[in-house]
């Protein structure tokens, strides 16, 4: 309505100027305003924007400035402003990260959703801390700069700067092992997984001969410098190697099928003399895990019992309960002949403790007969072995053919 004209906030402190830069817009803090500015450093572009929020807990303490393309750096530059007395709160120590409102993470440690407070999630913003475990640091000076990481996990690998790199062959599927993933030794955290597949430099593999899938890992011995000064973590590594300890895949979500390696002692490993170095990287030994592991571990099984002589032995149980059946009938024979001694006359000429004994003979074999409950055991007893042997028989065929068969369906074949 009034036309353009020129805004000027005063100052209250050092010499007095003639010339002066003129801004695109207002500053969104006074300049005499009590606080602190810092200078954040980015490669990525359009991650904040003059006027999105300063976030430390949850509550807002400041307000991003300006926002600008660094030329000589070729990144983005952010200035910040934090209120006093919220400026305390800025220490050396402090990390930033951009916040979006909500964040979905599906990795090695499965699906994660975090959502941040109702400003961020409305326009986004910034937040920094103190990681857990850190030194609170000194209070920030004006303009001091920092990194802006990617996200909070990011942060958390920037504190462990030394690193020790290894190589991995695989003869197990990686998919699902991603970068980032963990390495672990019984749920502790050692690594973390640089590139998968890991492309050997200066070698050329033959895939004719070798299947076997590069993985680099970097182990960081940082993790354990404060609760452990003296704990060589590469010493004891190369130390567990040779007594066993090997390197294998594991799933940590059926959910999205992510994997992590883990380092474990192997029962019965393959021998494994001194260290191999592929183009300056030191090799760990791997081990076949998971399915594939169970897989071995049951056609091993089954190639045991597929060795079993189970054909001599159902004829034999077949012989068996046939001479069974003749004994059976030869048994019921001797009851009958039995029976028609001790009624006949002559019983009595017999002495009194060879009748009895005939008695109590003839009482016992009656409960082999036909129809009594020993009888009918037996019989049945015997019938189910030869039924179970026979069943068997036909599992260990179909097991020969296809030896996972127990874990997938087996395909359906015509009789014959």
């Amino acid at each position: 309505m009034t036309g353009a004209y020129i805004a000027l906030q005063s100052g209250d402190a050092g010499k007095p100027l003639t010339r002066y830069s003129l801004l695109d817009a207002p500053p969104l803090a006074p300049v005499n305003a009590q606080g602190v500015r810092v200078i954040l450093n980015s490669q990525k572009k359009g991650q904040l924007n003059p006027g999105d929020p300063v976030m430390f807990s949850g509550f807002r303490v400041g307000t991003v400035e300006t926002s600008r393309f660094n030329a000589e750096r070729r990144g983005m530059t952010y200035q910040l402003f934090i209120a006093s007395p919220y400026d305390r709160l800025v220490t050396s120590s402090s990390r930033f990260w951009p916040e979006s409102g909500v964040t979905v993470d599906r990795s090695a440690s499965g699906l994660r959703v975090e959502s941040d407070a109702i400003v961020s999630l409305l326009r986004g913003g910034v937040s920094f801390a103190v990681p857990s475990g850190w030194e609170p640091g000194r209070v920030a000076r004006n303009n001091a700069e920092y990194l802006l990481f990617d996200d909070r996990q990011s942060i958390e690998r920037s504190h462990y700067t030394r690193h020790v790199p290894f190589l991995l062959l695989f003869t197990d599927s990686v998919r699902g092992l991603k970068p980032g993933a963990p390495v672990e030794f019984r749920g502790i955290r050692l690594g973390t997984v640089i590139q998968v597949p890991f492309v050997l430099p200066g070698k050329t593999q033959n895939m004719a001969t070798d299947y076997r899938v590069p993985v680099l890992i970097n182990l960081e011995p940082d993790r354990f410098v404060r609760e452990m000064p003296d704990f060589n973590l590469v010493q004891r590594l190369k130390s567990g190697i040779a007594r066993g300890m090997r390197a294998t895949l594991k799933t940590s979500s059926l959910l999205s099928g992510a994997l992590y390696i883990d380092l474990d002692f192997v029962i019965d490993a393959a021998a494994y003399s001194g260290s191999q170095v592929i183009a300056s990287y030191e090799v760990i030994p791997t081990a076949p895990g998971g399915l594939n592991q169970l897989q071995q571990k049951l056609v091993s099984a089954l190639d045991k019992i597929n060795h079993l002589p189970l054909t001599p032995l159902v004829m034999q149980t077949s012989a068996t309960l046939k001479q069974s059946q003749r004994t059976m009938g030869a048994l019921q024979q001797t009851v009958k002949d039995l029976n028609q001694l001790t009624a006949s006359p002559a019983m009595e000429t017999l002495p009194v403790e060879l009748q009895q004994s005939l008695r109590e003979l003839n009482s016992s074999l009656k409960g082999l007969q036909p129809g009594s409950l020993a009888y009918d055991r037996l019989v049945g007893n015997m019938q189910r072995l030869d039924l179970v042997l026979r069943e068997l028989q036909s599992l260990l065929t179909l097991l020969n053919r296809k030896s996972n068969a127990l874990v997938s369906d087996a395909a359906t074949q015509a009789d014959r």
